[in-house]
């Protein structure tokens, strides 16, 4: 249940910072525009998050225990995404303008951000409810 909420939270920040974005820097920016950044981020994020934040989620969460408030997040916005940002550059000629791929790379740069940062306050919240149990079964 907990993928699925941090899925949904990342998607909807990246989302909301693709909307302010534009807000601000487009003259026009309809329900056509909305959906079609919606859709294609939807898409794009739900296949990065199978093929790889659910993989290297596993593996990092095995392997780091301290200072998880920053690794996780750059883990996230920078490893985990680059996929996406090598794809969004290699083909922003073709497929849309530089505003669209800017527009593109904050969206996935929040939810890696904030998908990191969310299975980040989750570990530190298992860590000390761990070290609450540790301590009330020594005393």
């Amino acid at each position: 249940m907990f993928y699925a909420l941090s899925f949904l939270l990342s998607w909807f920040c990246g989302m909301l910072v693709i909307l302010i974005t534009a807000f601000f820097s487009y003259d026009q920016f309809g329900i056509v525009d909305i959906t079609s950044f919606a859709v294609f981020t939807l898409a794009g994020f739900l296949i990065l998050f199978f093929i790889i934040y659910l993989p290297v989620l596993k593996i990092i969460s095995k392997k780091l225990t301290d200072k998880q408030f920053l690794f996780y997040p750059l883990i996230f916005l920078l490893a985990t995404n680059l996929p996406v940002y090598i794809i969004i550059w290699i083909n922003t000629p073709a497929l849309y303008g530089k505003g669209e791929a800017t527009l593109f790379t904050l969206g996935f740069i929040t939810i890696g951000f904030v998908f990191g940062s969310v299975w980040a306050w989750k570990k530190r919240i298992e860590g000390s409810r761990h070290k609450v149990q540790g301590t009330i079964e020594r005393v």
